[in-house]
């Protein structure tokens, strides 16, 4: 089931461009340290960043989707919905609904369209940004794709002439971007996310820039490029034919090539491996004796980039695997429609990414390098791009961030719904924990027994005043125990005091 091909859902507020300083944001991302089973198809392996949703902050974990615009939060009540973090319509001052149920909405999937401030570390802020908030999620596919919310990371190329409805152009458009761009890093070692600058920090060697040319604005995937081809362990190329394409994914696991029987029966591509495919169509190498090396490259604008094998194509050995092999990330795309190759977290993972939004009459780019700190070769590093894109000049020059701004938020609205001490888990040896709502509870006092020594009388100068303790009553009738003889009979203390209730007869 492909993700929704999203026409731009939200509108934008009156914004001057004097409003905001010229800044950019780094944020952390949340990634797992290596790609699950493929086999466990239920389990998230997804990218996530915290954004702040409403008055006061409310803090939300959105996982970051390369192919998509649509912005989205899921309700605190919302059905089924996946993931650890949500939005309270109810705790924010500055919520508007728009009384009307969100155009995307599929069985399974649905919530309304609303509008309400949206904010990246409390230094890039869109208020009273439309939005959808999520209110069910029963979808077996999107729960295990999407969770806490959804952060569309691409901004659609059909608006690149007009004023794009997009949360990046809104940001540039106020005059809150140093520069129209957004660099990734999902790599394990330092995920990241940038937004109105490239870090130089965060990459090593060039960068090598392609133009985002989908065939048409009405294309199934809107973010493809165009690539040399793949390449296996002897450093040629898998043949897949000429012209070939590519689209980025960061919501799947795998790496989807053409004919991946080709790869996988000849030595030369997929190296000394006595591999295995299951019934269900399955890649697993085995690995109870040795680790085996997955080879896999991606060549772009005559740049080759390593994907790496352990932890992103090579997957730890689980329950769900066949005994003694792990479940390689490579699958086979059995249509022929474009693109020719889907690149989705095990090459992500590999690279650095940097993304130029189009907008001021440019086309949308994107920009690879390798992450810095990963085990990189000098020859590899040092690749020099076969071409450079036309309208580099005009699109491809930014601002080079002299400081990183330091994210800041106020208490968020969790925050202040947490008690102000810490109460120990009842089971629990781990350390004690604040309580959402606590302190709003109305406090119990505790009466003395009738049989206690009466409470000194207050002195003539104290102003506190007594308390009545309610004495004790016996009832005026018998009642029986339940699974005792006729004689175990006896009194209630109390009982006269409640509220009696009535029978009515039908």
């Amino acid at each position: 089931m492909r993700r929704f091909r999203v026409i731009c859902l939200f509108g934008l507020s009156a914004l001057s461009l004097s409003a905001y300083a010229t800044s950019w944001a780094a944020l952390p991302m949340k990634v797992p340290r290596f790609l699950v089973d493929a086999f466990a198809v239920t389990v998230f392996n997804g990218p996530i960043v915290s954004t702040y949703f409403g008055t006061p902050p409310q803090e939300v974990g959105l996982t970051v989707d390369l192919a998509t615009d649509w912005l989205a939060a899921y309700a605190y009540d919302c059905v089924l919905c996946s993931g650890g973090t949500s939005f309270n319509a109810l705790l924010s001052s500055s919520f508007q609904s728009l009384n009307s149920a969100w155009t995307n909405s599929i069985p399974g999937f649905s919530g309304t369209e609303v509008m309400d401030l949206v904010s990246f570390g409390g230094i890039l802020n869109a208020p009273g940004r439309q939005f959808a908030l999520i209110e069910s999620g029963a979808n077996q596919t999107l729960q295990a794709a999407i969770q806490n919310g959804h952060l569309g990371a691409f901004v659609n190329p059909s608006n690149d002439t007009s004023p794009s409805t997009h949360i990046f152009s809104q940001l540039y458009q106020s005059g809150q971007l140093l520069n129209p761009v957004v660099g990734f890093r999902f790599d394990p070692l330092n995920p990241k996310i940038t937004i109105g600058a490239l870090d130089p920090a965060d990459y090593d060697g060039n960068l090598n820039w392609v133009e985002i040319n989908a065939p048409s604005a009405s294309f199934d995937s809107l973010n493809t490029f165009s690539i040399d081809g793949m390449k296996g362990y002897n450093g040629s190329f898998i043949p897949f034919g000429n012209n070939l394409t590519a689209n980025l994914d960061s919501l799947v696991s795998t790496i989807a090539i053409p004919n991946v029987s080709t790869y996988i029966s000849s030595p030369g591509f997929m190296g000394p491996i006595v591999n295995s495919v299951t019934s269900s169509g399955d890649l697993v190498y085995p690995c109870n004796v040795t680790t085996p090396y997955v080879a896999l490259s991606a060549t772009i604008n005559g740049v080759d980039y390593q994907i790496e094998s352990t932890g992103s194509l090579l997957r730890p050995h689980t329950d769900a695997s066949p005994e003694g092999y792990c479940s390689v990330g490579i699958v086979n795309k059995s249509d022929t429609l474009l693109p020719s190759v889907s690149l989705g977290l095990p090459f992500l993972r590999s690279v650095y990414l940097a993304y130029r939004f189009p907008t001021d009459g440019c086309p949308g780019h994107y920009g690879f390098a390798f992450p810095a700190g990963a085990n990189r070769t000098s020859s590899q590093i040092s690749q020099i791009p076969a071409s450079t894109p036309t309208k580099s000049a005009q699109c491809l020059q930014f601002t080079t961030p002299t400081s990183t701004p330091s994210p800041y938020i106020e208490v968020t609205a969790q925050q202040k719904l947490l008690s102000s001490d810490k109460y120990n888990v009842y089971g629990e040896t781990d350390d004690a924990v604040y309580l959402a709502g606590v302190d709003d509870l109305s406090q119990m006092d505790f009466l003395a027994p009738a049989s206690a020594a009466p409470a000194p009388a207050p002195s003539s100068s104290s102003t506190e005043v007594p308390m009545f303790v309610p004495q004790p009553t016996q009832s005026s009738g018998m009642y029986g125990v339940f699974d005792t003889p006729q004689h175990g009979l006896v009194t209630l203390v109390g009982v006269d005091d409640l509220p009696q209730m009535v029978w009515y007869a039908t």
